[in-house]
C-alpha cells in the first residue's frame, strides 16, 4: 500500500522534532533539526527558514534533501525525499506558519525575535519508512492515539443543552467551560472577553486551574490568546513545550522577563502544557471573545477536528452575544416599565471598624483608573469606575441598590452608546470581589438590578 502526505498528518504537528539532511555540490552533508514541516498539498511540504543559513547554502547549490518525520502516534519514522521548488515570503501558507511560531514565541517571551523568514517549498519525490525500530512512541502518546473522538454529535447536543438552560451571561460562562470539561474532556480553559481598551483582553471566566485568574489582562499579539485575537483565526499547537524548549535554545542570548512587575492578576495556566488551542468568538466578523484550551497530553487536537472546533466557535460567540443583548434589552424594557425606587439607609460615617466588623482601606488611582484594596490591586479600567462609582453613591447617599440602567446613562463611566457591554463587566467585578473580598458583593435583585451589600467597615480615599 503506497504512503500519501495525507495519511501522515500526524508527523505535521511537531509534536516531536523533525530532521533535516541536506549536501553541498562538493559533497559535505548537513544536518539541522526542523521547528515545522507544514503541510501544503498532496505532493509538497513546506520547510520553516529561520535560522538553518549552512542549510539555506547547500540548498542554493543541490536543490535535494532528505527529512525524516515522526510519527507521535506510532513512534514510526518517516523519509520524504525533497527538491527545493520556492520560498514564499507573504501569502495564506506564509501566514499560516508565521501565526503558528509566533505563538509559541509569544509564550515564551520571544515574541518578534523568534521570527519565520520565509516557508521553502518542497516537491515529495518519495516516501519511504526511516530504517529504525518502531514503537519508540511514548504510552501517553500510545494511549492518546486510541482515545475516543472529541466532537461527538452527541457531544455537542450535550454542551448546546447546557448552553440552552442558562438565563444569565454568568451562569452561561460557567455552563460553556463546565460543558467542554463534562462533555469533550478539556479540564483547562479559560475565556478571555476584549475591554474598552483597544488591543487588550481580559479574563472573566476559567476552569481548572488553582488561581481563577479573573481580571488577567492579556494584549493582542501576546500568548496564544493574544495572538488569536490579533489573526482572528484558531490557533492550534501540538508540542508546545518542545516548541517552547527550541525557541529558547535557539535564543540563549536574548532578554527574557526585564523584571517588570504587573498589579494586575497574571494568566492562568498549566506549568508544562503539551498541546494548546485558541478560538476566536467572532459573530459577523465582530470579536465577542476567545476561547482558550490546554493540555498536558501531546497532540490533543488534531487536524481532523478543525472544522468542529470552528464550528464550536462560532456558535459559543453567538449564545454570548445573544445573552448580553436579551440582558441589555430587558434592563431597558424593565427601566421603561417604570422599576422600584432604589432602597435607602442610614449612612454609616468611615471610621473606626466597629461590632469587630472587618475594616477595608479602598484607594482609586484616578491617573491609573485603578482600585487598590488594602495596599493589594483589585480592579482597573470601567469595572473600577464603576465599583468606585456604586461605593462613593453609598457612603454619600446611604443607597444600597442600583440599576443596569442608571449606569448606562451615567456620563462620567463613558459608556459606548452602542454595544456597552456592561453586564460582561459587572460580570467582571463581581467575579474579582468575590475572589479578593468576599465581604463586599454585588448581589442580584432582578434582571437588571443589583445590591451592593458589605459585611465590611469602608474607607475611601482618592489619589492622582
Amino acid at each position: 500500500m503506497s504512503v500519501t502526505l495525507e495519511s501522515l498528518a500526524t508527523c505535521f504537528q511537531g509534536i516531536l522534532p523533525a530532521q533535516l539532511f541536506t549536501c553541498s555540490s562538493d559533497g559535505i552533508p548537513n544536518a539541522a533539526y526542523l521547528s515545522h514541516v507544514e503541510y501544503v498539498d498532496a505532493s509538497h511540504v513546506a520547510l520553516s527558514f529561520q535560522f538553518f543559513n549552512k542549510s539555506r547554502r547547500n540548498i542554493a547549490e543541490n536543490p535535494n534533501a532528505l527529512v525524516i518525520v515522526p510519527d507521535p502516534d506510532t513512534g514510526q519514522g518517516w523519509q520524504l525525499r525533497l527538491r527545493y521548488v520556492r520560498s514564499e515570503t507573504s501569502g495564506p501558507l506564509f501566514d499560516r506558519m508565521a501565526l503558528r511560531i509566533e505563538a509559541i514565541a509569544s509564550y515564551c517571551g520571544l515574541k518578534g525575535i523568534f521570527k519565520l523568514r520565509a516557508s521553502d517549498v518542497y516537491e515529495v519525490l518519495a516516501i519511504q519508512p526511516a530504517p529504525e525500530e518502531p514503537g519508540m512512541a511514548s504510552e501517553s502518546v500510545r494511549a492518546h492515539a486510541a482515545r475516543r473522538p472529541i466532537f461527538t454529535m452527541r457531544a455537542m447536543q450535550e454542551l448546546t443543552e447546557q448552553v440552552n438552560r442558562v438565563e444569565s451571561l454568568d451562569a452561561l460562562l460557567d455552563a460553556i467551560l463546565r460543558a467542554l470539561d463534562e462533555n469533550f474532556g478539556f479540564r483547562h480553559s479559560a475565556i478571555l472577553a476584549p475591554t474598552e481598551e483597544p488591543g487588550v483582553l481580559v479574563t472573566i471566566a476559567t476552569r481548572g486551574y488553582p488561581e481563577s485568574g479573573t481580571g488577567a489582562e492579556v494584549r493582542f499579539g501576546e500568548g496564544i490568546g493574544g495572538m488569536v485575537a490579533e489573526a482572528r483565526k484558531p490557533i492550534r499547537i501540538s508540542g508546545l513545550l518542545r516548541g517552547m524548549l527550541y525557541a529558547l535554545a535557539m535564543h540563549r542570548a536574548a532578554q527574557g522577563d526585564n523584571g517588570r512587575r504587573h498589579r494586575v492578576p497574571t494568566m492562568p495556566g498549566l506549568e508544562n502544557p503539551d498541546s494548546q488551542l485558541g478560538v476566536p468568538l467572532l459573530v459577523r466578523g465582530e470579536l465577542v471573545g476567545v476561547l482558550c484550551l490546554e493540555s498536558e497530553v501531546p497532540y490533543r487536537f488534531h487536524e481532523e477536528d478543525k472544522a468542529s472546533i470552528e464550528l464550536l466557535g462560532s456558535y459559543l460567540a453567538m449564545a454570548m452575544q445573544n445573552m448580553q443583548l436579551q440582558e441589555q434589552t430587558e434592563d431597558r424594557g424593565e427601566d421603561a416599565a417604570g422599576a422600584q425606587p432604589a432602597r435607602r439607609r442610614a449612612v454609616q460615617p468611615a471610621g473606626p471598624c466597629s461590632n469587630g466588623r472587618t475594616r477595608r482601606d479602598l484607594t482609586y488611582y484616578a491617573g491609573d483608573e485603578c482600585i487598590l484594596m488594602d495596599g493589594e490591586y483589585l480592579i482597573r479600567s470601567l469595572p473600577a469606575k464603576i465599583l468606585w462609582r456604586l461605593l462613593t453613591a453609598r457612603e454619600s447617599t446611604g443607597r444600597q441598590e442600583f440599576t443596569n440602567r442608571e449606569l448606562r446613562l451615567d456620563k462620567s463611566l463613558n459608556l459606548p452608546e452602542w454595544k456597552d457591554n456592561l453586564e460582561s463587566r459587572l460580570l467582571l467585578l463581581r467575579r474579582r470581589l468575590q475572589e479578593k473580598s468576599p465581604d463586599i458583593r454585588l448581589v442580584p435583585r432582578g434582571r437588571g438590578r443589583f445590591a451592593l451589600e458589605l459585611a465590611c467597615d469602608v474607607s475611601l480615599s482618592v489619589r492622582p
